[in-house]
């Protein structure tokens, strides 16, 4: 079960944060030491189970009208490792920061800009951490960021639940 975590000061996401903006963070712990902050955000951010895509698909079908990004235009299909180390992936949640201990992918919209963060920790045996910045650009970014926390909640416990699945499966 994911545990609370605070975000380092000098993790990638800082750079875009500004006072009152969201940001989010959960942590876990990593099934295999020897994994990189790119093999966990494959084994996390893009390891959604088929419910994920559902609702990713109701949110687009619902914000098309608007005008706002649905992601549909790169797809949804994951990047590769290398594609992530060398900074390639252009998908739905474009790579914006590659270090070895942390990864971040987002992107920006009309309404809010949002980024993930996949970071490795080194405390005691390893962790990796989950962590979501957004900056509402208005009141429908901060409307959509309210209507649509619940369902993140649940989504990035999901992410950080595919790690020990994937450690269960490795055993």
């Amino acid at each position: 079960m994911p545990k609370a975590f605070r975000y380092p000061q000098t993790g990638a996401l800082m750079r875009h944060y500004s006072e009152g903006d969201f940001l989010d963070f959960q942590i876990a712990p990593v099934p295999e030491p020897s994994l990189s902050a790119a093999d966990l955000a494959l084994l996390t951010v893009f390891a959604m189970p088929r419910w994920v895509m559902v609702l990713l698909g109701i949110r687009n079908a619902l914000v098309k009208p608007f005008g706002l990004k649905t992601g549909t235009e790169h797809g949804y299909a994951p990047p590769t490792r290398e594609d992530i180390l060398e900074r390639r992936y252009s998908g739905a949640f474009a790579v914006d920061h590659v270090s070895p201990e942390e990864v971040t992918f987002g992107s920006s919209d009309r309404h809010l800009d949002f980024r993930i963060s996949v970071i490795k920790t080194r405390a005691p045996s390893g962790h990796v951490a989950l962590a979501t910045w957004v900056h509402p650009h208005n009141v429908w970014g901060r409307l959509y960021l309210w209507g649509v926390l619940p369902f993140h909640k649940l989504i990035v416990w999901r992410m950080l639940a595919n790690l020990k699945d994937e450690a269960g499966q490795a055993t």
